[in-house]
């Protein structure tokens, strides 16, 4: 219930503080030199203190009433209102009579019309913050919401975009394993053992948008031995990353990216592809040396399904370059 989420220690906090600021007047006018001797200062200062005790407990008590009306409506909201603004104004007329009677000798008339003046103008403020808390819950409720549709918005995005990765990946290791199962036995139990390997860790983080570059690069390399079985000393690989680093990327990005070096360039023994995975501030950057093959050019929908989830995770796209005979994609981190 939304009149629950207002503490009590809040509502005491309210009432003590505007109930201070509603009896500045009476308050000064105690600590003033008074003409008519020190007893009169005495019975001012008394009528301070309980005119700043029974604003205190006006402020709590209707702020406290209106805030259990919250789900209410409108006609019970006036109805309780009205009837514990009268009680309260009955209540306090009866505690502060006795201390005004040894001070004023105006009409009582005039004390019961300031009473109810003050009185109403203390509902009227407990009133207005009571509505201002509904608004900022009501608006609360409503962020809550919307963030809670977009994360599973996002989320299902970024499933829909994962799920095209793993066939490409599992399609290209059972390739290379078929290939392998002809040529050598041992090889290909050696190959099953960290294709199992990688495997298991792509399913230990199906439910990780966000990993570490830490672990990201430990994937790789695990990743890279299948590469190496696959294209033996056709490609060189660099990697320098700073052990232990803890800033995050998109998993799986570098599977992606090694696969593209290895799908849009040649390569040979004579003429190696040349790799690079380096870290720059703000950035994680794999690089390779271009060697573009015939009809090479391909759909770029990889490059496209990761530039889309580095956007929804991390806010930022990805930078391509084309220097100097060198192709870099550079992924956004987060901190």
């Amino acid at each position: 219930m939304k009149k629950n989420l207002l503490s009590i220690k809040f509502i005491v906090l309210y009432a003590l503080i505007a109930g201070l600021l509603m009896s500045l007047t009476p308050i000064s006018l105690a600590f003033l030199p008074n003409r008519h001797g020190p007893s009169n200062t005495s019975i001012q200062m008394v009528d301070a203190f309980v005119i700043f005790l029974l604003n205190s407990v006006l402020f709590f008590s209707s702020l406290w009433v209106n805030l259990q009306l919250l789900d209410k409506t409108v006609i019970k909201k006036v109805t309780f209102n009205l009837l514990a603004y009268f009680l309260l104004c009955f209540f306090a007329i009866m505690a502060h009579r006795p201390v005004w009677m040894m001070l004023e000798r105006l009409p009582i008339s005039f004390f019961i019309r300031d009473e109810f003046i003050r009185n109403f103008l203390i509902f009227s403020i407990s009133i207005i913050v009571a509505q201002a808390f509904e608004t900022f819950w009501q608006n609360q409720q409503m962020k809550n919401k919307i963030m809670e549709i977009q994360r599973e918005s996002l989320s299902g995005q970024i499933e829909s975009l994962k799920q095209q990765i793993n066939p490409h990946f599992f399609f290209n290791s059972l390739n290379t394993l078929s290939g392998l199962a002809q040529e050598n036995s041992q090889k290909t139990v050696e190959f099953i053992e960290k294709l199992s390997m990688v495997f298991r860790y792509v399913l230990e983080i199906q439910e990780k948008n966000l990993v570490t570059i830490t672990e990201e690069l430990n994937f790789a390399k695990a990743y890279i031995y299948l590469l190496k079985v696959r294209f033996a000393d056709k490609f060189i690989i660099y990697i320098n990353v700073p052990e232990g680093e803890l800033e995050l990327i998109p998993s799986l990005c570098t599977q992606l990216l090694l696969e593209n070096c290895f799908k849009h360039n040649g390569m040979s023994n004579q003429h190696p592809l040349r790799i690079e995975i380096l870290k720059e501030p703000g950035f994680l950057v794999v690089r390779n040396s271009i060697s573009p093959m015939n009809n090479s050019g391909g759909t770029k929908i990889g490059l496209k399904n990761l530039n889309e989830r580095s956007r929804l995770l991390t806010g930022q796209s990805i930078i391509i370059e084309t220097i100097d005979n060198n192709f870099s994609v550079k992924i956004p981190t987060l901190q």
